[in-house]
Order: C-alpha cells, then sequence, then structure tokens
C-alpha cells in the first residue's frame, strides 16, 4: 500500500494540484485584505475559505486527479495482476492529505498575514477550526471521487460550488445544520465566532452552542469511512466487468 501511495504523489509533481495547495489559502486571505480591509481579518479570511475557496480547491484537486488517471486509462495498470481496491484507496488517501495540508497551509498563511498586519491573531481557535473543516470536509473526497469517475470532473466542480454555496449557507443556521454540507459553516459559528453569512457571532446567538461539534465531526467521519468504503468496492467490481 505504501508503494501505491508514493507512486500517486509522484504523479502530482508536475500537476496543478500542488500549486492549489497553495493558490487556495493565498487567494482567501488576498480577498478578506482587499474587500475588508483589517477588520474581522480572521473571520472574513475563515468565512471566504469555508464557503467558496476550500469547496473550489479540493473540488479541483480530486477531480483534475480522477481525469487525469481516465485520460491515461489508469495507466494501463487494469490489464495486469494487482489490487485494484488499493489503486483507488491510495487516491483516496492522497487527497485526504492534500486536504489536511491545504487547511495546515492555510492557518499557517492566516496567522503570518495577521501578525505582519498587526491583527489579534487566536492561535488556538484558529487552529482547531482549520482542524475541524479538514475533518468535516474529508467525506467530500470520496463523493466527488465518484461523481468524477462516473460523470465528468467539469460536473463534479460545479455540483460541489453548488451544493457547499447553497445548501451549506442556506442550512447552516437552521434546525438542518446537519446536512452534511452545512455542517462546516455551523460549526465554525462557536469555534471562530463567525456566522455563516460572515457576521461576527453576537453574545447569546443560539449559533454559539457548542455541543454541534462533537456531533457534526461524528457524522462527517462517518459518511467519510462509509463513501470510502462504498465507492471502493464499487472501483473494483466496475474495473473488474
Amino acid at each position: 500500500m505504501v508503494n501505491y501511495l508514493k507512486s500517486e504523489f509522484l504523479k502530482q509533481k508536475h500537476r496543478f494540484n500542488l500549486k492549489l495547495l497553495w493558490l487556495g489559502p493565498l487567494v482567501a486571505i488576498a480577498l478578506v485584505i482587499i474587500l475588508m480591509g483589517g477588520q474581522f481579518f480572521v473571520e472574513g479570511a475563515f468565512n471566504w475559505w469555508y464557503t467558496m475557496i476550500l469547496p473550489g480547491a479540493l473540488s479541483m484537486i480530486v477531480s483534475f486527479t480522477v481525469s487525469a488517471e481516465k485520460k491515461h486509462n489508469h495507466h494501463g495498470l487494469f490489464s495486469v495482476s494487482i489490487d485494484k481496491k488499493k489503486l483507488w484507496i491510495s487516491q483516496l488517501v492522497m487527497n485526504t492529505i492534500l486536504l489536511l495540508f491545504t487547511n495546515i497551509i492555510f492557518f499557517i498563511v492566516l496567522s503570518a498575514v495577521g501578525t505582519g498586519i498587526g491583527v489579534s491573531i487566536p492561535f488556538l481557535n484558529s487552529f482547531i477550526a482549520s482542524l475541524v473543516l479538514f475533518l468535516t470536509f474529508a467525506w467530500q473526497i470520496p463523493f466527488f471521487m465518484f461523481i468524477s469517475e462516473k460523470i465528468a470532473s467539469f460536473f463534479s466542480i460545479m455540483l460541489s460550488l453548488l451544493c457547499n454555496m447553497g445548501f451549506g449557507i442556506f442550512f447552516a443556521a437552521t434546525r438542518l445544520w446537519y446536512v452534511p454540507f452545512a455542517i462546516p459553516a455551523r460549526l465554525m459559528a462557536p469555534i471562530i465566532k463567525v456566522q455563516p453569512n460572515g457576521l461576527p457571532l453576537e453574545a447569546g446567538n443560539h449559533l454559539g452552542d457548542t455541543s454541534v461539534v462533537f456531533t457534526g465531526i461524528v457524522i462527517t467521519v462517518a459518511l467519510y469511512l462509509l463513501f470510502s468504503a462504498i465507492t471502493t468496492l464499487w472501483f473494483h467490481h466496475r474495473e473488474v466487468k
């Protein structure tokens, strides 16, 4: 399995995916500086990040990975005796690691730029928020890998943006916050004190309830494991027909 994973990372060396790891966080930080200045720097940066930039970057990373493999017919590996499940799992794990990396990079860039412009950065909350975003977005990796493989990469990217920006923002502040696409925005409210619409969270607002954090993480981690298992089996049986 380690060799499969090494192979997947080697394939990324000359692809746009690795650039997206840096470009996404830089775009989010640039947008908040240009549009909001120093006021609400942390809240604005996170809001841009989890509502638009991160979903877009993640869906492109996943879609570009799948489309490249499809373009090269999985490099002819299906014609030899290999464990086809491991091919899918290695791509899934690699994309999961890339998701973790881009969230860590966002935290580092946010902290560095914020400190540089004289903004007070709640480092612990920002780190926890970045880790929670990783955990609550990870389930989308097997989901959109399947969509990209089954339909098309462009459709997968558009669907991701529609669901994350539409359903995510719409349901996050309602009783239906547990809709998977809405969970990241809902959990950010008690962690970084920002509402799904980007406004600061006032004291006493029901969105500040921290009990949703554990529940949201459990739901999304369970979805990640479930979708990973289902899509791995689908990929295996699909390719051996």
